[in-house]
């Protein structure tokens, strides 16, 4: 321990310690003693007395020495340091980095009001910490990081600036991110005192074991770090963690199925909420549901879809502590028609497909355009959503490259092979749209003596979702007398494979589209299948799936992550806004990447639904929901706060954060204890002075009444 003073300048008042001393020699007058013989009697008490006066005048002037020595200590600002200092150790400016994490889990309110509330509180208690000279930076730990004020010099106006832009978010919380960052300042700066202020409640996933590691600028440049810790209560929170569209294939008028997964985040307490589903702003689907304590419950609801187009949906329970947390957001896209090209090898040859399909197109889910694949360069592939070619023999060059760039925009092939193909040509063409090689024909077409049946069948895959009631339905041999050797693609997915275990169906993802092959012919020679009920679901289905690969992928981002979303082949005007969940409108400007575009949009700080316009066409709808870790309230407790970042003083909001940072920045104050001190002394000072002034009267009345007699 070391005693130290916080105003040395002030020690130089210790001069006026001399004050006393000198009064009491000016006050000694040496006068010209006269001996009488009438008063010899009287030199023995006069010796006694003059001694007693000696000795309290040494007294006094001891004490009003002692006292004004006191007095300036105590202004002097005297403390007690731990380990090595110096006699001085004067105030100098300090950089100060000040961490607020006004995440999602911040939001929660209690009966003394929000924790956000709170953080602003202990916030505001800071301010008297610092003082003219020093450099404040204040950071948000939420990420991405967010400076609200960065190596600002100290004055009035600057917590009042700060209080105004404290305000409820939706974002994660990344403490550890955010202490690099304020180290990175620190050991930058020329100040000599350093010190980083964290309030935050110290969730264990913002705050990471592992960070303890990357500290090492703490001690090396002697950087002084303070935790605030805000306290969570067993709050009683529903939080909807996730959301999951069970159908795979979305059509107007028919049932769709919606998972939610609800968790209850109280520990000991059984939680019921009115959890409810929402599309396009309507309520389409609600029902109770109750919770046991720290336990999660899958929701199913089932609506019936009656608009087309982007839906923008919302799962939602009741009000609860923690609001933020009761909505999850997501969107997806139900066709109103479907443009198709159907290109066909022979004019006039119709096949089966118009038929399979013609109940579709009276239901106006399909509009089907059909042509001669030798006109296909008289149409423009941007304005179909599927492309069938059906009876092709032969392809050119300039055909598959087309088609290629069609699939990468996004657009959906499918290919009925003919009876005579050219194998070089779809050599080439299933090349380009990655779905493998051809090796050859195999079978004898109409030749039904030899045959391979249908076999093993993807039942999982979106083609057949929800259209059996079993999982692995059975289903009638399907003979295949004819059809092409196909070896698929490594990433190419096979749907159906027959026998031999060769494929029948198989799909491919080129860019953004999808591409279906069937190996045979749609012919009765080649294949029984047109003669099967199985056809029609199975065709109709390949050609939705299709037309709408590309909108399936529904964009869902997190709070604070940028979205980002490439456009190819679209047609002016280059006219882009975005629409956020509060209505407001924001501009979007293009990247042009040769025929594609790319469109960026970084401040998804609000949870809910984006949409982008291209002018005043709907282009895309992008979900953004909460952070799920922010509604898991694991924190650490002090123990372990110092634990993983050392030499931490965990500071409590119910003590003066004021005193417990200057007694960690300064020591041990002791001014007090002096000021004290110096009145204790006066007082006594006072009591030695009127007792000393009553005894010097007392014997003078005695003298002069003896002399009288």
């Amino acid at each position: 321990m070391a005693l130290s003073f916080l105003n040395p300048a002030i020690l130089y008042a210790l001069v006026g310690a001399a004050i006393p001393l000198l009064i009491h020699l000016l006050n000694r007058r040496k006068v010209k003693r006269i001996s009488f013989s009438t008063i010899h009697f009287l030199k023995r008490l006069e010796k006694k007395q003059m001694r007693n006066l000696r000795i309290r005048q040494l007294i006094l002037l001891i004490l009003r020495t002692l006292i004004i020595v006191l007095l300036v200590i105590a202004f002097a600002g005297p403390t007690l340091r731990k380990g090595e200092g110096g006699i001085i150790s004067e105030r100098g400016p300090i950089e100060a980095i000040i961490i607020l994490d006004n995440s999602l889990s911040l939001n929660e309110s209690q009966l003394s009001g929000s924790l956000l509330e709170q953080l602003r509180q202990a916030f505001i208690q800071l301010e008297d910490v610092f003082q003219s000279g020093d450099r404040i930076t204040i950071l948000q730990s939420s990420v991405p990081l967010q400076y609200l004020v960065k190596e600002e010099p100290f004055q009035a106006t600057l917590w009042e600036r700060v209080l105004q832009k404290i305000q409820p978010n939706y974002l994660n919380s990344d403490i550890d991110l955010a202490l690099l960052s304020a180290g990175q300042i620190a050991e930058q700066s020329q100040f000599a005192s350093k010190e980083i202020y964290l309030i935050s409640d110290f969730q264990k996933h913002a705050l990471t074991p592992a960070i303890k590691e990357q500290l090492n600028f703490v001690e090396k440049n002697n950087v002084s770090l303070f935790a605030i810790p805000i306290h969570h209560v067993a709050a009683e929170n529903i939080s909807v963690d996730s959301v999951e569209i069970v159908n795979r294939l979305l059509e107007v008028n028919l049932p769709i199925k919606i998972k939610a997964y609800l968790f209850n985040h109280h520990p000991s307490k059984f939680l019921t909420t009115l959890a409810s589903v929402i599309f396009n702003g309507t309520r389409v689907a609600q029902q109770n549901v109750s919770i046991p304590p720290a336990q999660g419950k899958e929701v199913t609801f089932e609506a019936t879809l009656v608009e087309s187009g982007f839906i923008q949906g919302e799962v939602e329970t009741e009000s609860d502590a923690l609001i933020a947390d009761n909505h999850r957001y997501f969107n997806f896209y139900v066709p109103k028609e479907l443009s198709i090209l159907h290109l066909v090898g022979e004019e006039g040859s119709a096949g089966f497909l118009p038929l399979i399909l013609q109940p579709a197109l009276e239901r106006g889910i399909f509009r089907l355009e059909r042509d001669v694949a030798s006109n296909w360069a008289a149409h423009s592939f941007r304005q179909y959503d599927v492309i069938i070619l059906e009876g092709l023999n032969q392809i050119s060059e300039n055909f598959i490259q087309r088609l290629r760039q069609y699939g990468e925009d996004g657009g959906g092939v499918v290919i009925i092979p003919g009876k005579k193909v050219v194998i070089p040509h779809y050599q080439k063409l299933l090349t380009e749209l990655q779905c493998g090689k051809i090796l050859g024909i195999r079978g004898r077409p109409g030749v039904k003596e030899q045959f391979l049946t249908i076999g093993d069948i993807d039942w999982k895959h979106p083609l057949f979702d929800g259209l059996f009631e079993k999982e692995k339905p059975e289903m009638n041999p399907i003979e295949v007398y004819a059809g092409y050797h196909i070896r698929a693609a490594e990433n190419a997915n096979v749907i159906i494979q027959m026998s031999d275990r060769s494929p029948f169906l198989l799909e491919s993802q080129i860019g953004e589209g999808s591409v279906f092959l069937l190996t045979s012919a749609l012919d009765p020679g080649w294949t029984e299948l047109p003669y099967k009920g199985f056809v029609v679901p199975l065709l109709y289905r390949m050609v939705y799936f299709a037309g709408t690969r590309k909108v399936i992928d529904r964009q869902q981002l997190k709070t604070g992550e940028p979205y980002r979303q490439q456009f190819r082949s679209l047609d002016a005007p280059f006219d882009f806004t975005l629409k956020t969940p509060e209505n407001t409108s924001i501009k979007l400007t293009p990247l042009f990447q040769g025929t594609s575009m790319l469109l960026e949009f970084q401040d998804t700080f609000l949870a809910g639904n984006y949409q982008v316009f291209q002018s005043s066409r709907l282009l895309s709808v992008f979900s953004v929901n909460p952070w799920r870790e922010e509604s898991q309230l694991e924190v650490w407790d002090e123990a372990l706060i110092e634990n993983i970042i050392p030499g931490v003083t965990v500071l409590s909001r119910e003590e003066s954060l004021v005193e417990r940072v200057k007694e960690n920045r300064f020591g041990i104050e002791l001014w007090k204890h002096f000021l004290i001190a110096a009145f204790i002394l006066l007082i006594v000072e006072m009591i030695v002075a009127r007792t000393g002034s009553k005894k010097e009267y007392a014997p003078e009345s005695a003298t002069f009444a003896s002399q009288k007699v």
